[in-house]
């Protein structure tokens, strides 16, 4: 077996390049896998474009085959080497009341907001590469498989670059579903239809929702298109129809039971209008930590607002769970794929540059 792992390492702003590095000395409670994909999460091109966040090995979205594990890990997993596996990007305490219930987006451990310096904090896919043992991102022929890693087990015929999707799929169900009460006969409205949004109005529509309304722009014109395949009953191109006025006529006037933002919303234009379509005792999940919405009009119609962050240990299990069904064609979610020498291509795919119709990219490092 090999020693060294190729991995692709932003070195700067944009820039990344190919390094070596030593497999870690492993013990009873951890592990290595072989990464046969990793999915360039939505959120990838910001950490791309981002300052002071290089030496890193990117890639959150981490599926592969346990190359060795050892024996008290094996016993705490339930895995042995030859398993295939998917990974959450947390790395959390496994003690905190968070933790035990699963939620582990808001261990303080693995808590953005709560963290005083996010690259420095061990977390898949954003961490600084100078921490041993350094392999802790999927655009890498293998990753260490942390003690405290989130892992689930896959079907051993899934596909690897559709298993990718068990965590913007996973937010999807988080967002929409478990955080947004998406469910049985209720009308649902998402804005974006980039990975995030399909994976929510998907989620949407597999726990029951009688109407799913899906909105974006000219310039996405076929990923409104494939929504209608993958669980949206209505797309709207908002700069070549009244959203208000379709929302109006499929919901009899009344407006949508559940609102999902995945844009981020930099103007809080979406959070406003989310607001205006809603109809009473709505449940809204918005984006963008510059956006605000007025207390009377929530008090008025008695909304219910949160915000999506992440997804639990229950919503990326739903989520393979969904896709190992196979009743919903999720593949075509996945639009490019990628070797490990193209890591700085398949990043700026995902944020429309370089590539056009780029949905959910993939990066195999054992791709020639």
């Amino acid at each position: 077996m090999e020693s060294v792992s190729r991995a692709a390492v932003k070195i700067d702003i944009e820039r990344s390049e190919i390094r070596e590095f030593l497999f870690p000395p492993l013990g009873d409670n951890d592990g290595l896998l072989k990464v046969e994909a990793s999915g360039v999460g939505g959120s990838d091109p910001e950490m791309y474009r981002r300052e002071n966040t290089a030496p890193c090995i990117m890639g959150h979205e981490n599926v592969g085959t346990v190359a060795r594990i050892g024996d008290a890990a094996a016993q705490r997993w339930g895995l042995r080497a030859g398993d295939r596996i998917a990974l959450h990007e947390y790395l959390p305490c496994w003690h905190c009341h968070w933790c035990r219930q699963g939620d582990f987006r808001l261990c303080m451990e693995a808590d953005f907001f709560n963290v005083k310096d996010r690259f420095n904090t061990l977390r898949y896919g954003t961490c600084n590469a100078d921490i041993p043992p350094h392999l802790w991102g999927g655009f890498s022929e293998y990753m260490y498989l942390a003690p405290n890693a989130v892992i689930h087990k896959i079907p051993a015929d899934m596909d690897a670059r559709l298993a990718t999707l068990a965590v913007p799929l996973g937010n999807g169900v988080q967002w929409a579903v478990l955080d947004g009460g998406a469910g049985l006969g209720k009308t649902v409205l998402v804005f974006g239809p980039g990975q995030q949004g399909l994976s929510c109005a998907l989620a949407a529509k597999q726990a029951g929702a009688l109407t799913v309304i899906i909105a974006g722009m000219t310039r996405d014109r076929t990923r409104l298109d494939l929504s209608l395949s993958l669980g949206a009953d209505i797309a709207v191109d908002v700069q070549q129809e009244d959203l208000a006025a379709v929302v109006m006529r499929a919901t009899g006037g009344m407006g949508v039971d559940v609102v999902v933002d995945t844009t981020g919303d930099p103007d809080g234009k979406i959070a406003e209008q989310a607001v205006a379509l809603s109809a009473k005792g709505a449940w809204l999940s918005l984006n963008g930590l510059s956006a605000s919405v007025p207390l009377g009009e929530i008090k008025k119609r008695y909304l219910t607002v949160r915000a999506p962050r992440g997804h639990s240990y229950r919503a990326v299990q739903m989520a393979l769970d969904i896709l190992a069904s196979g009743k919903w064609p999720a593949e075509k979610l996945c639009s490019h794929d990628f070797p490990l020498e193209q890591v700085h291509e398949a990043i700026l795919a995902t944020a429309g540059r370089g590539i056009e119709g780029a949905i959910h990219v993939t990066v195999s490092p054992h791709k020639s």
